[in-house]
């Protein structure tokens, strides 16, 4: 019985270890951003990332007892110091973990009024523990289009 116990312990200790990630690569102004999330059960809490002069990105990953979970991508505007939202976007499971193409979300344009810039991302999930840091695909100069990730 003490090793059943001590078994049940040590999978629920590496289970967290585990934990699923979600990982969105942010392409705006020539430069490569990435923002990660592991399951909240406080999403209020998370704060959005500036992303240049004139974009915040907030990424949530919520996991709550009861209306499950959920990944929910916020793009604001703030162009006079007021973030304002202008994209949400929320993804439900099951949540594709493979990593070909533009990941589970797809590739999502936005642009910005005053500038003609465009912010570009795209997220991939992560079932367990989310890798370390690599350069964003792609990279380089913003495209209409995007070339598919090798």
């Amino acid at each position: 019985m003490k090793r059943v116990a001590a078994f049940a312990v040590l999978a629920l200790a590496c289970a967290e270890a585990m934990a699923a990630g979600v990982r969105c690569h942010v392409v705006y102004g020539g430069e490569n951003f990435t923002v990660d999330a592991t399951p909240t059960s406080d999403p209020y809490r998370v704060e959005s990332v500036k992303i240049g002069r004139y974009f915040e990105f907030k990424l949530v990953y919520a996991k709550l007892p009861v209306t499950g979970e959920s990944i929910k991508a916020y793009v604001y505007g703030v162009s006079t110091g007021t973030p304002v939202p202008i994209h949400q976007a929320t993804w439900r499971p099951p949540f594709d973990p493979r990593a070909d193409g533009w990941g589970f979300t797809g590739f999502h344009s936005l642009y910005e009024p005053s500038k003609s810039s465009e912010f570009q991302y795209w997220c991939r999930y992560f079932a367990g523990e989310l890798p370390a840091t690599q350069a964003p695909m792609p990279t380089g100069q913003l495209t209409p289009v995007p070339p598919k990730p090798q």
